[in-house]
C-alpha cells in the first residue's frame, strides 16, 4: 500500500510602490468628475499584469485617462472595465 503526503506552501507577497506610483484625486474629462487615478505601472503590479497592457487598454479607449506631466489611469473606468471582463 502506498502512502500519500501532502505538502502545502505558503507564500507572502509585498509589493512596494515608489513615491512617483501615489493614487490622486484629479479630474478625468471622459468620467467628468473628480476620480482616484494611478500611473499605469503602479496599476500593472496591482493586478499582475504588465504596463505595456495598461497602455493597450488606453489606447482602444477601453479605460480612461489623462496626461499632466505623466500618463494618469482612471480607476473608475478601470473597475468597469474589470466587471465588464
Amino acid at each position: 500500500m502506498k502512502q500519500r503526503a501532502e505538502i502545502t506552501f505558503e507564500t507572502q507577497e509585498t509589493i512596494v510602490l515608489r513615491e512617483g506610483s501615489k493614487i490622486l484625486t484629479v479630474f478625468c474629462p471622459k468620467c467628468r468628475k473628480n476620480v482616484l487615478m494611478a500611473a499605469p505601472q503602479a496599476i500593472a503590479i496591482l493586478l499582475g499584469s504588465t504596463e505595456r497592457e495598461i497602455f493597450r487598454l488606453v489606447e482602444a479607449g477601453k479605460i480612461h485617462f489623462t496626461e499632466t506631466g505623466r500618463v494618469l489611469v482612471c480607476l473608475k473606468s478601470l473597475n468597469e472595465f474589470r466587471g465588464e471582463v
